[in-house]
């Protein structure tokens, strides 16, 4: 076999990587201009075609972030980031595509290894596997429209345009590298679901994907204008600049550094009464809806849903000790929960955790409101409005106690990607001491595949009221929210978007 494969695209022939066990990768396809120099901070623009051959063997650089503790040191960031990796089996055949929208708070996050790899899902799934590069944080979240005047009016939501112009990218290239344009499949986890989730509310995305998984979507953390404002001149004050057009001339080091320093690092604090930070801003135009808003209006009934979140979403947090693991006082619990959910919700609510963990803290407790507040919760009025307008959801639980971390926050999509037991996953040893991890890992993948495929992943779709919630690595099927707190939630505030005083 040779090691090179070749494919054309819109914008030249492109020289692709014969993998090893089978397939091949296309890496670093440009799908738009460089978003840097007088490019940066606007929205982005189709790439320009090249001459002769270009070298598709390597991987580019993820988009610019901070120091991420997950990320190997030797992690390449740059502002030139736009750029997308495909993994076929085969460039001549009809597949279903995958695409994936990464995760990482909208502040950090890669589409290339060891990150995202889709060469076992690519194989283990018979699909083609599709990630590209968005852009996070400031750069790709900050909103100018507000502040900068008619010149920086298409100034927001830049993250999500550059997953919009991808996903057309894909449309009008994947059948060059075997896959099937009219069966494509977003699908992302934590930030990427909650992506999935604004794709799906965007009349510039409409058409795009056949299907979609949402894996733990806080998809009710979006941001009103007048909060992303606030944050816009938070930033330019940050770095002593007073306008949008001078933050072009900004090393973005300035930019990345000012913009770690004006959000709260308690990822429970960003999404609760008064909390801000980089993600989705319900601006009217790019995003004129939230995901659930555009699910109650009857905007998702043709696209079918594959959502769901993991059993101790937070877990994780207490293990590595992140901000918000601290042990707040009972009266503060009670005042921080009543202040997002209402004081019946949040009596009912932390009565039910004390009951279920009668020795738990209150840093415990607090980590099992934040996992239910921004991602179960979520999941399961995502799933009830899309079904209620008409459409088909699958819903999903991932309970499967895997050693130290457990069901925690994104341990499915190892096992989705078939990574769980590559050495580059820093986690490799816990899923390799459960027994369980393969084959859970073939059950999950499959699901996924399947889905991707044909609209069903193997069980029934969801029916109001109903306890029809898949269980991975548990026995099932249950009801989500849990029996025990789903009278609690019944009685919770639910606002439109992150409420910018206490309820």
């Amino acid at each position: 076999m040779s090691d090179t494969v070749s494919a054309t695209v819109e914008q030249g022939e492109l020289a692709g990587r014969a993998l090893d066990d089978g397939g091949s990768v296309f890496a670093g396809i440009p799908f738009a201009e460089p978003p840097v120099g007088p490019l940066r901070l606007r929205p982005p623009r189709p790439p320009r075609p090249w001459q002769g051959i270009r070298d598709a063997t390597a991987f580019r650089a993820s988009p610019a972030q901070n120091p991420d503790p997950w990320s190997p040191p030797d992690a390449m960031h740059d502002e030139d980031c736009l750029h997308v990796n495909v993994w076929t089996p085969d460039v001549h055949g009809h597949r279903p595509v995958m695409v994936w929208i990464y995760g990482g708070a909208f502040e950090s996050g890669s589409a290339a290894p060891p990150g995202t790899d889709g060469q076992w899902l690519m194989r283990g799934g018979d699909v083609v596997a599709v990630a590209f590069n968005y852009r996070v944080g400031a750069l790709g979240f900050l909103d100018l429209t507000g502040i900068g005047g008619e010149n920086w009016s298409g100034s927001v939501n830049l993250g999500l345009q550059d997953q919009v112009a991808a996903l057309h990218w894909v449309r009008r290239n994947i059948a060059r590298f075997g896959g099937d344009p009219d069966n494509v499949c977003v699908f992302g986890g934590s930030a990427g679901a909650s992506s999935v989730g604004c794709l799906l509310a965007m009349p510039t995305a409409r058409g795009l994907f056949r299907r979609a998984v949402l894996m733990s979507p806080p998809v009710a953390r979006i941001y009103a204008p007048a909060t992303a404002r606030r944050l816009a001149a938070d930033l330019l004050d940050t770095v002593g600049v007073r306008r949008p057009e001078q933050l072009l001339d900004l090393p973005v080091e300035d930019i990345l550094a000012a913009q770690a320093k004006i959000v709260p690092a308690d990822m429970g604090v960003r999404a609760l009464p008064g909390g801000r930070s980089w993600g989705p801003v319900l601006d009217g135009t790019v995003l004129p809806r939230t995901p659930v808003q555009a699910a109650e209006a009857g905007d998702t009934v043709t696209v079918p849903l594959l959502i769901g979140a993991n059993r101790d979403e937070m877990l994780a947090a207490e293990v590595f000790g992140q901000p918000g693991t601290e042990p707040p006082t009972v009266d503060a619990l009670y005042d921080e929960v009543a202040g997002a959910v209402g004081e019946d919700a949040a009596r009912g609510l932390l009565d039910a955790y004390r009951a279920a963990e009668p020795d738990a803290g209150t840093a415990r407790l607090r980590l099992r409101f934040l996992g239910d507040h921004l991602y179960r919760v979520p999941a399961a009025r995502m799933a009830e409005a899309h079904t209620r307008a008409g459409g088909r959801a699958y819903r999903y639980l991932f309970a499967a106690d895997l050693p130290v971390v457990g069901p925690s926050h994104g341990m499915e999509a190892a096992l989705v990607f078939g990574t769980h037991d590559s050495d580059d996953n820093p986690l490799a040893q816990l899923y390799r001491q459960w027994d369980g991890s393969a084959a859970l890992g073939r059950q999950v993948m499959a699901a996924w595949a399947g889905f991707a495929r044909t609209g069903d992943p193997g069980w029934a779709p969801h029916t109001p009221g109903a306890a029809d919630v898949q269980v991975f690595g548990a026995p099932g099927p249950v009801s989500e929210p849990p029996t025990a707190t789903a009278a609690a939630w019944q009685l919770a505030a639910h606002p439109a978007t992150v409420p910018e005083s206490a309820v």
